[in-house]
């Protein structure tokens, strides 16, 4: 049973197929390998009995399997081969891909998530950069630093700090990021040269 819901989940690309490939396990690849394999037969079928059925509206006649070929229909089902034996192939190599036309559907997707989320965060306004405990700080903003971790180095008027502790707070700076002075036996790897103004010019994901 997993199988054949696994032989389903191989059409689809990795954003749709997530919530569900626990169901599917360690089929997924071998799945793939098979309906990419049955793509490219079914396709191949297809291309000869429409190529066969449009022989006698060729206008030339020996040239009529390029006219195939370059006809709308010759072209969805080029490329439906191509989209099999490119699925196919990975799967061989161990990775499962879904089917293109479902990867645009997923990228729409995928936009129209993140103008949703972006429609939710708070307006952007500087950071509040306050002193805490002493030689800390306590940042404030209404954006989140995705790469401000344990590892990171924070420089704020040329001292160097590291990232104690997150937060979450109320509206309009909900990201709260507590700062204490790096140790000096602490290695730098890596280093962010931190502005209150910055949080305008943050690339959005």
């Amino acid at each position: 049973m997993d199988f054949l819901f696994a032989l389903l989940l191989s059409f689809l690309p990795s954003h749709f197929r997530r919530p569900f490939a626990h169901h599917a396990r360690t089929h997924l690849v071998r799945a793939s390998v098979a309906t990419g394999f049955f793509e490219i037969v079914l396709v191949a079928i297809l291309y000869a009995r429409g190529f066969i059925e449009y022989i006698p509206k060729a206008s030339i006649g020996p040239a009529a399997s390029l006219e195939f070929f370059f006809s709308w229909q010759g072209m969805v089902l080029a490329f439906f081969f191509l989209d099999g034996a490119v699925r196919l192939l990975a799967a061989l190599a161990g990775q499962s891909l879904g089917t293109f036309p479902l990867y645009v559907a997923a990228w729409l997707d995928q936009w129209r998530n993140r103008r949703a989320k972006k429609k939710e965060q708070p307006p952007l306004i500087s950071d509040l950069v306050e002193p805490d405990g002493g030689d800390g700080l306590r940042i404030c903003s209404c954006r989140t630093r995705k790469n401000w971790d344990k590892w990171m180095t924070v420089m704020y008027e040329e001292k160097l700090y590291e990232i104690a502790n997150a937060e979450i707070a109320d509206p309009p700076r909900p990201y709260v990021y507590l700062l204490r002075p790096k140790p000096e036996s602490k290695v730098i790897r890596g280093l962010h040269r931190y502005h209150p103004e910055e949080v305008f010019h943050l690339e959005e994901d």
